[in-house]
């Protein structure tokens, strides 16, 4: 105990592989389950020293469809095969961004929220759309080392109520995105570790200033434990999200935005790129 809590306190990039196999020889686990023994066996692995890309969770592209399962990264999320800054969290997250279907609720912000939050943060994390969740799945896109983000609906017409208990605790955090006026879902809720309300996403101040969105993103940070973003940052964050593409027809793999989501998050898109303001 004494050598692995030595080797957790090291850093640099030599050290990664050791504070790793300390991981390893303390028992790894994902969201509180104990790693498989393939899992386990390489704690370089459990550190992002062996992702890389592509990998067999990587969509092809040739047949990618909006129900597609496959890992998609924009061009900075990809920059941390090639040196670009990344850096692999010790205990990776799985979090979950949960909505009814066709909710209304802002559900997409959420989840481009939290993936632009870790890319500013540069923490390596992996993004996903999966309808049907199953223990073998997110073991499987647990192996790169990165925190893993799945977009998703409901799951009761999905899967079972034991089923959905083999997977829950897994989920190191569930982001639940709610609207006044539109039906909560229960299941997820009763899962829920942090609730996203539309209301504050979207609220002024009393001089008609936007100001929800960051308090929002600030909020999200520190339920996920991203430490070190500046008011600049999440300012920045709200930027990005206020200005991604909007496909014309289908869905983006990475965002995951339809066309019928172009008011991003309930607030239409600036003539023009929004200049730094709002208090986080």
């Amino acid at each position: 105990p004494g050598r692995c809590a030595r080797a957790m306190a090291w850093s640099g990039p030599t050290s990664r592989l050791l504070r790793a196999c300390a991981v390893a020889a303390m028992g790894p686990s994902i969201g509180g389950m104990r790693m498989t023994p393939t899992q386990a066996s390489s704690g370089a692995e459990a550190y992002g020293a062996g992702d890389r890309m592509p990998s067999k969770m990587d969509c092809r592209g040739r047949f990618c469809h909006s129900e597609c399962e496959g890992r998609h990264l924009d061009d900075v999320e990809r920059q941390r095969f090639e040196g670009g800054g990344f850096h692999y969290p010790p205990q990776p997250s799985l979090v979950v961004a949960a909505s009814r279907d066709m909710g209304r609720t802002a559900s997409t912000w959420a989840f481009n929220a939290v993936r632009l939050l870790y890319r500013q943060a540069s923490e390596a994390c992996d993004s996903y759309w999966i309808r049907r969740l199953t223990p073998e799945k997110l073991q499987e896109r647990m192996k790169s080392g990165a925190h893993v983000l799945v977009k998703t609906h409901e799951w009761t017409d999905q899967i079972s109520r034991r089923d959905f208990e083999r997977v829950r605790p897994m989920f190191t955090h569930v982001l639940v995105s709610v609207r006044e006026g539109f039906p909560e879902d229960p299941a997820w809720m009763a899962a829920a570790t942090h609730v996203i309300h539309f209301e504050d996403i979207v609220e002024h101040d009393e001089n008609g200033a936007p100001v929800g969105a960051c308090r929002v993103l600030r909020a999200l940070a520190e339920h996920l434990g991203i430490e070190g973003l500046s008011d600049d940052d999440i300012r920045e964050v709200d930027r990005q999200l206020m200005n991604l593409p909007m496909p014309r027809d289908g869905s983006d793999p990475v965002t995951k935005h339809w066309p019928f989501h172009a008011r991003r998050g309930g607030r239409p898109r600036p003539a023009s790129e929004p200049a730094p303001g709002g208090d986080p």
